[in-house]
C-alpha cells in the first residue's frame, strides 16, 4: 500500500490541470492541458487524488446529513440540527468527477491511442487502471444521481457533442460492466514491457494484480445494485466473477483504501465537524455494547463517568453513599429530533455541571453524558495533537467477504461457505479498523483482542443460524457496520437492503421531526445544467427517470432512482 505526502505531490500535477464547467458541459470541448511530453502514467496522480481529497463532500454530504440519516451520528448536546432534511451544499462529488476525474482519465486514453501500436500496446495497464477509476467515480455520482452525462459526456474536445445526452442507469450498468471486463482482460493478458505507474499511482504503486482484483470487486458491488431491477443479470455477474482468473481480495492488504502519510491530510478545515459534533446513536451504541462489538471504542469515545469522576460524586455529596458505579462509558443519545424536546431524554442532551463540597470548599465538576465519534478518525488533527495517519477505504476484503456470504444465502452462488465468508468479513472489518484507529491516533487507543472477536462472532445477535431471513439482516448489518467510514456506502447499503431497520437485531430509530415521522431521504437532486443547450437532455433524463414512477418530483429527495427499487 503506498502513503502519500499531500503537500508532496504537486510536482507530479503540474500541466496535469484539466478546468471544464460541471453543468455545462461547454469547456470540455477545448483541447487537453497536458504537455506533450507527459507520458499518459502520470496522469493517474490528479483523478486519484480527487476521490479521497473531499473535505467538502464530509463537511456537508457525510457530517451534515449522510451520517446522521444513517444514525452514525446525532448532533451533540447544544448542537443544532440544521436542515436535516432539506440537504444544501451536497453532490460536490458531481462536479469532481466532471472537472478533475473524468477528464484526467479520459484523456489517458486519448493520448495512448494516437501512440504507434508499438507504444500503444505498453500501455495498456495504465488504461486499464485508468478505466477501474473512472468506472468507481462514474458509479458513485450515479449511484445517488440515476442518469447522468458518460458515454457522450468528455469527448467534445475530440470532437464530439457540447450537448451529451444522459445515460440511464440501466445503460449505464451494462457499460460499466463492459469497461471493467475490458481492463481485467487487459490485466489479465500479462502483456511484456508494460509501462507502470508506481510513482504516480497512489492506492496501488500500479501493481496491476491489484487493480484486477479490485476491478472484480467492484464488478460484484454493481451486481449487488442490479439485485431488485434484474436479479439474472445479477446472478450472471456474480457468477463470472467467482471464475474470473484475476481473483478477489485475498486479505486487507489487498483492498482499495487511501493510506496518507503522516500529518500531511485530512487537517482541520472541512475536515472538522465544526459546531456541530456528532455523537453515538443510543441504537447503534446499544447494538454494539450489547453485542460486545470490538469496533465500539474504535468508532466511539468513552463518555467523561470515569470511575474517578464517579467516585468524586460521591465523595462530594451530589450522588448517595455507597451508590454503585455503573461500569459502561459508552452512552448513544435519541436520533429522532423530537426527542431532544422530550423531558425523559435530557439527560442525553446536556453535559452535565456538578457542584460538590469537599472539606468545606465547594468545586465545579463537568461531566460528558454521551459518547462522542471518534473525530481523529475523520480530522487527522483532532483534539488538538499532532496529525495522526488518515485512512479512506473504498472497496474492502470484508465488505466482499459479505457480499460473497448474501450471494451464497441467496442461492446465487454456490460452493462457498457463507458461515466462512461472513465470520472472515467480521474479521477482516475488526482488523481494518484497528489499523484506522491506531495509524490515527484515536483517544484512548486499545488494540482489540482476537478472543474478543471471536465471542463477538459467537453473539446470538451476530452468529448465523442457518435462518435465511436472519442470516441477511445479519450480513447486511455488518457491511452496513463496516461502512461507518464511508457513509455514503452506507447509505447506498441501507437503500438496497433495508437494514439496519426500525425494531430489528440494530434499530434504527424512526426519525419524527415536529410529530411527522419523517421518510428519510434516497438521492441527489439532478444538477440543472448552467448552459440552455443542455437543459432539454437534462430535462429529458428526469423525464426518463420519472417513468419509473419512484424517481418522483425533481426535488424530492426521498424519490428514488433506477437501480433502488421498492
Amino acid at each position: 500500500m503506498k502513503t502519500i505526502n499531500k503537500l508532496g505531490i504537486g510536482a507530479a500535477l503540474v500541466g496535469l490541470t484539466l478546468t471544464s464547467c460541471t453543468k455545462g458541459f461547454e469547456d470540455l470541448n477545448q483541447n487537453p492541458k497536458v504537455s506533450p511530453s507527459t507520458s499518459p502514467e502520470m496522469m493517474l496522480t490528479l483523478p486519484g487524488k480527487t476521490i479521497v481529497d473531499r473535505d467538502f463532500d464530509w463537511f456537508y454530504d457525510c457530517y451534515q446529513y449522510q451520517m446522521q440519516w444513517m444514525q452514525y451520528g446525532v448532533p451533540a448536546p447544544g448542537s443544532s440540527l440544521g436542515r436535516l432534511f432539506s440537504p444544501e451544499n451536497t453532490n460536490n462529488f458531481y462536479n469532481a468527477f466532471y472537472t478533475s476525474i473524468g477528464p484526467n482519465l479520459v484523456d489517458i486514453d486519448s493520448t495512448v491511442s494516437k501512440m504507434p501500436a508499438a507504444s500503444r500496446a505498453n500501455f495498456a495497464e495504465v488504461v486499464a487502471i485508468s478505466k477501474v477509476m473512472k468506472v468507481y467515480a462514474a458509479w458513485r455520482v450515479s449511484d445517488a444521481n440515476g442518469s447522468i452525462p458518460y458515454s457522450k459526456a468528455f469527448g467534445a474536445r475530440y470532437g464530439g457533442t457540447f450537448t451529451p445526452a444522459y445515460d440511464n442507469q440501466e445503460q449505464l450498468f451494462d457499460i460499466w460492466e463492459t469497461e471493467l471486463k475490458s481492463a481485467l482482460a487487459a490485466f489479465n493478458a500479462k502483456l511484456p514491457n508494460q509501462v507502470k505507474a508506481t510513482n504516480f499511482d497512489i492506492y496501488y504503486n500500479g501493481k496491476s494484480a491489484n487493480w484486477a482484483q479490485a476491478a472484480n470487486v467492484l464488478r460484484l458491488k454493481l451486481a449487488m445494485r442490479l439485485m431488485s431491477r434484474n436479479p439474472q443479470k445479477a446472478a450472471a455477474i456474480a457468477q463470472d466473477v467467482m471464475a474470473n482468473p484475476a481473483g478477489l481480495f485475498a486479505s486487507n492488504n489487498d483492498e482499495w483504501k487511501f493510506v496518507s502519510s503522516p500529518n500531511n491530510f485530512a487537517k482541520s478545515g472541512n475536515w472538522n465537524m465544526g459546531n456541530n459534533p456528532l455523537v453515538g446513536s443510543k441504537g447503534i451504541i446499544d447494538y454494539m455494547v450489547t453485542s460486545n462489538d470490538p469496533r465500539l471504542p474504535l468508532f466511539y469515545e468513552k463518555n467523561g463517568y470515569t470511575k474517578a469522576a464517579f467516585d468524586s460524586l460521591v465523595a462530594g455529596g451530589v450522588l448517595a453513599p455507597g451508590s454503585v458505579y455503573p461500569n459502561q462509558q459508552y452512552v448513544g443519545a435519541p436520533a429522532s429530533p423530537d426527542k431532544r424536546k422530550d423531558p425523559a431524554n435530557a439527560g442525553f442532551f446536556v453535559v452535565r455541571n456538578y457542584s460538590m463540597t469537599f472539606n468545606g470548599k465547594t468545586v465545579g465538576r463537568k461531566i460528558d453524558t454521551v459518547s462522542y465519534i471518534q473525530h481523529r478518525l475523520f480530522n487527522a488533527e483532532a483534539e488538538g495533537r499532532t496529525a495522526g495517519v488518515y485512512t479512506q477505504p473504498i472497496l474492502t476484503y470484508a465488505e466482499q467477504c459479505f457480499m460473497i456470504a448474501e450471494l451464497s444465502v441467496r442461492g446465487i452462488i454456490t460452493g462457498q461457505d457463507a458461515a466462512t465468508w461472513y465470520n472472515n468479513g467480521i474479521k477482516a472489518s475488526v482488523a481494518a479498523y484497528n489499523d484506522m484507529a491506531r495509524l490515527a491516533d484515536i483517544q484512548d487507543y486499545t488494540p482489540v483482542n482476537s478472543a474478543d472477536v471471536d465471542k463477538y462472532i459467537a453473539n446470538a445477535n451476530v452468529a448465523l443460524t442457518g435462518n435465511q431471513a436472519s442470516d441477511l439482516e445479519k450480513i447486511d448489518i455488518q457491511i452496513f457496520l463496516n461502512h461507518f467510514k464511508s457513509p455514503w456506502e452506507a447509505w447506498g447499503s441501507w437503500k438496497r437492503t433495508g437494514y439496519p431497520k426500525a425494531g430489528g437485531i440494530l434499530n434504527l430509530e424512526p426519525m419524527v421531526s415536529n410529530g411527522t415521522t419523517m421518510t428519510l431521504p434516497r438521492r441527489w437532486a439532478l444538477p440543472r445544467p448552467t448552459v440552455v443547450e443542455q437543459q432539454t437532455n437534462w430535462q429529458n433524463a428526469i423525464t426518463d427517470m420519472q417513468k419509473t414512477g419512484q424517481y418522483g418530483d425533481m426535488n424530492d429527495y426521498t424519490g428514488r432512482v433506477w437501480w433502488d427499487m421498492k
